[in-house]
């Protein structure tokens, strides 16, 4: 017997069928199921008691995140990498799906969501934009294929305030904000000390990628190293084979440096990352563009870690209006430095991280976060 979920304002909410297809790519990685396009399918799962799925061709020949960290969750794989496959599972299920959620609006989502209100009008449909400026700009919205797309749409959401305010302006739909909050898959988060934490900038992203601009950080630090001697860098994550010749010209500049500039490597464990931020007391991140807010912030904001970001759209987020950090003009090496270097010198530093983990706290739980979400998706409907 199905049980009554109690959401927001104590309105009954019967569990639905949910489907979550992916946007640019035609299968999910594993990697994206600990992100909110995995946590929030779970996270509606885990807390609601939906049945939901995420759909789309097998990418990977194994998804360990799902059996350790998203246990529930259930994936289903179509045949092939085609844009007839994922519609021909919408033509089949379409009347058995509750909701279905899409990432982007990308032209393969248009035929997916057209085909499944065709079918199954009382549907919902959810689209998380996974927005940038440069994208929405370019996007002719009255296009007629592009604003039936978006009429089918349910809910629509970005993970930007900024990007919000944007949008709400310039489009005549109504943008909601959904934003990329942190989970924490280990013991409760407790405060995190500062004077146990060690002087170290960190960075998690995909190292040496044009958009995360990872020279830019690495540059800035070698600029100020010699005034801040007891501070270390340390980036984790995969490094782009085509970086790997920078860093070695790195180290032949700044020798010195080689104790200082620590790569880790990737660090999969989701405690062991989770320790990483904890200990850093700067977390640092040059991106030149973001789709909305990244996954990371709200990682390294319930940590502790005042942010040094560059003014990608959601920088004023990132770093709560200069309440825990500040930032730089993209593509400015001596500025990026100069905030670094203010930021380490900084009296106020144990201020900035005890504001930056009160703020993730009330603003990017994301089991907050999909209880909103829940809500705006079912209210009190049957």
């Amino acid at each position: 017997m199905k049980q009554v979920q109690k959401d927001e304002n104590c309105i009954s909410i019967m569990p639905k069928r949910i489907v979550t297809l992916p946007g640019s790519n035609p299968g999910w990685s594993n990697v994206e199921l600990i992100k909110d396009c995995g946590l929030i399918p779970w996270l509606l799962h885990k807390n609601h008691g939906h049945d939901v799925s995420m759909v789309g061709y097998k990418r990977e020949d194994d998804y360990p995140y799902l059996r350790k960290y998203v246990k529930g969750l259930k994936m289903e794989f179509l045949p092939d990498e085609s844009e007839e496959a994922r519609a021909n599972y919408i033509l089949e299920n379409a009347n058995q799906i509750d909701c279905l959620i899409l990432r982007g609006c990308y032209t393969s989502n248009f035929v997916p969501a057209r085909l499944y209100k065709q079918t199954n009008p009382k549907g919902r449909i959810y689209v998380g934009l996974d927005a940038n400026s440069h994208w929405m700009d370019r996007i002719i919205w009255n296009n007629p294929n592009f604003t039936q797309f978006m009429d089918d749409c349910d809910v629509i959401a970005t993970s930007c305030r900024a990007m919000q305010r944007h949008l709400n302006e310039k489009w005549p739909w109504i943008i909601e904000h959904i934003p990329n909050g942190y989970y924490n898959f280990g013991p409760d988060f407790s405060v995190p000390e500062f004077e146990e934490k060690e002087n170290v900038i960190l960075t998690v992203s995909r190292l040496g990628t044009t958009q995360k601009a990872t020279e830019i950080l690495m540059r800035a630090f070698a600029i100020i190293a010699g005034e801040i001697p007891s501070w270390n860098l340390k980036l984790v994550g995969n490094v782009d084979e085509k970086f790997r010749s920078f860093i070695e010209r790195y180290f032949k500049t700044f020798p010195k440096l080689k104790k200082r500039v620590l790569f880790t490597g990737p660090i999969v464990e989701r405690d062991k990352l989770a320790e990483q931020y904890r200990k850093a007391k700067i977390f640092a991140l040059p991106s030149r563009l973001e789709g909305g807010t990244p996954n990371v912030i709200a990682e390294a904001l319930i940590a502790g870690c005042a942010t040094a970001v560059t003014k990608f759209d959601a920088y004023e987020q990132a770093i709560d209006g200069g309440k825990c950090g500040t930032f730089s003009e993209i593509d400015d090496i001596r500025g990026f430095a100069n905030v670094l270097l203010s930021l380490c010198k900084d009296k106020n530093l144990p201020y900035l991280s005890e504001h930056a983990y009160q703020y993730a706290k009330k603003c990017l739980d994301m089991e907050k976060i999909t209880t909103k979400l829940n809500y705006m998706l079912f209210g009190g409907r049957e």
